[in-house]
């Protein structure tokens, strides 16, 4: 099933406005190129300046990258990103803004913004797997070019589940996410379903503009590949996760979608605020 171009929108508008999906295919090819080390330092270090990136933080020293690509998908040193290891607390997938949070309403649907809502269903490209979230939460995260890129497990558990569902590569910046319609549903995305003590969780992976790619640690599956069909990955044993283990990075930066099939209790969140991966964000109620 090929996804449909968001209602209202003129696609022929936004081409001018970027080259969406071939700009982002280029912008991973480049990424990737082995330059001259001093020539790749000096342009980690421009782009670390410039965006703000704490290189304090990073595993390796700019001198050990061995493309943009090793540094923009960096890991962190041990520590750097402290976990609440509180089974009841579902912690930030990784860092970023807050976008919004919430329950999914009655009728399956989440807000990109106010006045723009987006079906749970159509960005899952499954109604069966949708229907787990119906009466649960949500939250979504924005990843800026200064962030750590790497995507974490919120909670421990297993994983059955993940699906690569190819799309556009439409910019994900506070005009697009304002202004066009089904953002979310359209681009680029993978979802990755974990069972957990409390309940199912998915964490949706979603592409945009200058994403060279989206890669997954516990699989092959991958973004921005001419031609891509919708493709599954199904785990028979399931793949058994610890809280914070790492699923996977974007090679430049985009959103994370995250729905809760529980209701959970917002953890002194709000929107527009930053969050870090391992931070708590959601607390199960008493009771429940």
């Amino acid at each position: 099933m090929k996804n449909k171009p968001p209602s209202g929108f003129d696609a022929r508008k936004a081409a001018r406005i970027m080259t969406f999906n071939k700009t982002s295919a280029l912008a991973g090819r480049l990424a990737d190129m082995r330059l001259p080390r001093p020539m790749l330092r000096a342009f980690i270090s421009a782009y670390s300046s410039w965006f703000g990136v704490d290189l304090s933080e990073a595993r390796q020293q700019k001198s050990e990258f061995g493309t943009f690509g090793d540094f923009f998908a960096r890991e962190l040193k041990e520590g750097e990103r402290p976990v609440n290891e509180t089974p009841r607390i579902l912690t930030s997938p990784c860092d970023g803004t807050l976008h919004n949070y919430g329950d999914v309403d009655t009728n399956g649907c989440i807000p990109q913004v106010k006045g723009h809502d987006y079906s749970v269903a159509e960005l899952l490209q499954d109604e069966g797997r949708a229907a787990d979230f119906l009466d649960g939460t949500y939250a979504t995260i924005y990843l800026s070019p200064s962030n750590y890129h790497r995507v974490h497990a919120p909670a421990a558990g297993s994983i059955s589940y993940c699906r690569h569902i190819p799309g556009a590569l439409y910019s994900v910046s506070t005009f697009f996410v304002s202004h066009m319609k089904n953002l979310f549903v359209t681009n680029e995305r993978i979802p990755i379903y974990l069972d957990t003590e409390h309940g199912k969780v998915c964490v949706v992976m979603v592409g945009a503009t200058i994403v060279g790619r989206v890669k997954l640690n516990f699989c092959d599956l991958q973004t921005n590949r001419d031609g891509a069909a919708p493709a599954d990955a199904v785990f028979s044993p399931p793949l058994v996760v610890d809280k914070a283990a790492d699923l996977g990075a974007f090679h430049l930066g985009s959103t994370v979608v995250m729905l809760m099939e529980s209701k959970w209790k917002a953890h002194m969140l709000a929107e527009g605020m930053p969050v870090r991966m391992g931070a708590p964000l959601f607390a199960l109620p008493k009771g429940s």
